[in-house]
């Protein structure tokens, strides 16, 4: 659990670098549309990413940090839009609880000043997930996450979903499309 932990955080500084000063609310207003391209295929599951993202998982090859998945959208201004899937198998005894706890405290540590949303439930495909949101501390709280996490067949799924902080609210329903495309495989 810890090694996992660990490469939240050192992922955490890498998205910092796609960090900006916000986003375009003329374009937090729109819903997302629907994308006419295949479904990305990660370990043991598969989304579809919305129209217009780019797969950018090989920016982590060779990292410490072991993404299943990275997809952003086109950078405007300093910032892009990304969600980036985490599996990792920790092995020993954990469970949802066990890795809800050691994230929650990771993300206390990036947050800004009013800390981490409750944490509530969510569902992926049939499997229970929890779920919470902070603005992180790096780049003046410009950028706000949402994290959902799940637990299936021994390992650790951790979703990340980054945002310009500003079109955040707007933005939760191109995340919410993401994740009702999810199938485990």
């Amino acid at each position: 659990m810890t090694r996992v932990v660990a490469a939240l955080a050192v992922l955490a500084l890498m998205l910092g670098g796609c960090g900006g000063d916000g986003g375009d609310p003329e374009r937090a207003s729109t819903p997302p549309p629907k994308s006419d391209t295949a479904g990305a295929e990660g370990t043991g599951y598969t989304l579809q990413p919305p129209e217009g993202y780019r797969d950018l998982s090989d920016r982590f090859e060779g990292s410490a940090v072991r993404v299943d998945l990275a997809y952003a959208e086109k950078p405007r201004g300093e910032f892009a839009t990304n969600i980036v899937v985490i599996r990792e198998q920790p092995g020993g005894d954990f469970d949802l609880g066990d890795a809800v706890k050691a994230f929650t405290q990771q993300a206390e540590a990036q947050a800004g000043d009013e800390g981490v949303s409750a944490v509530e439930d969510r569902e992926i495909d049939g499997v229970e997930a929890k779920t919470w949101a902070f603005r992180r501390r790096e780049n003046n709280g410009r950028i706000r996450q949402r994290q959902v996490v799940a637990v299936k067949d021994g390992a650790i799924y951790t979703i990340t979903w980054s945002v310009a902080a500003d079109a955040f609210e707007a933005q939760e329903a191109t995340l919410d499309e993401i994740l009702a495309s999810w199938r485990w495989t």
